[in-house]
């Protein structure tokens, strides 16, 4: 099995448990997910970044903010584990979604 499709099954396994700001947010499950990839041998990065995120905020109407978010890279593949794929987070934001403009990657 390659080290992308073990990495995938890591990632499932973080999106499914329950987000939360304080304790279980993205930067914490992308934490986790890197030190369960080094662990069996994977070489994985954690990326922190300021991006742009299309939001529903009051009365229904979208706009585009500033947002502060986190993710992990196997291979060069960025891989979202904050909440299950396609979901959406606070003011209907969707995590994939979220345009990197400033990036930290560690």
């Amino acid at each position: 099995m390659s080290n992308l499709k073990k990495a995938e099954r890591i990632a499932e396994r973080l999106r499914q448990e329950p987000y939360n700001l304080f304790r279980n947010d993205c930067f914490t499950k992308s934490i986790r997910f890197k030190r369960q990839c080094k662990a069996l041998g994977i070489s994985a990065r954690v990326v922190a970044c300021i991006g742009l995120a299309r939001a529903r905020l009051l009365f229904g109407r979208w706009l585009i903010i500033p947002v502060i978010h986190g993710w992990s890279e196997v291979e060069g593949k960025r891989i979202e584990v904050s909440r299950p794929l396609g979901s959406s987070g606070m003011w209907d934001i969707v995590p994939v979604n979220i345009k990197p403009v400033i990036t930290v990657r560690f």
